[in-house]
């Protein structure tokens, strides 16, 4: 019986863990609009990643920590000092998120997203 007990806490610590444990997260901004990005600031999970000279049709990488329910808060200053401002997507705990977001000149969108769990620990 004793076993059975420490068996089941011995599970349940586990369980815990492994949900408190931050997946990956990853992203592609990529430049659609007509001409190149000075700045962008990439908001999730309390993260925010900062970005710079992102040319026409190229694409700059970055990476967070998942860490519970969030959304990205996109923000765009163009060459010219033109600026956008996006809220959008979703990620959530327990899965590892890879996002490509384009930006073009009126707006900035989620253009594929792929989400996967982790590899067993």
């Amino acid at each position: 019986m004793k076993r059975s007990v420490l068996g089941v806490a011995a599970i349940i610590v586990a369980l815990f863990l492994i949900s408190c444990t931050a997946n990956k997260g990853s992203f592609t901004l990529l430049n659609k609009a007509k001409e190149p990005i000075a700045r962008a600031s990439v908001t999730i999970c309390r993260q925010t990643i900062e970005l710079k000279d992102i040319q026409l049709n190229t694409s700059a990488a970055g990476f967070y920590k998942v860490t519970g329910d969030s959304g990205y808060t996109i923000e765009v200053e163009f060459q010219s000092g033109k600026t956008l401002r996006k809220e959008t997507g979703y990620v959530t705990n327990g899965m590892d998120f890879q996002d490509e977001i384009t930006v073009t000149d009126s707006d900035i969108e989620i253009t594929d997203t792929k989400a996967s769990r982790p590899p067993a620990r």
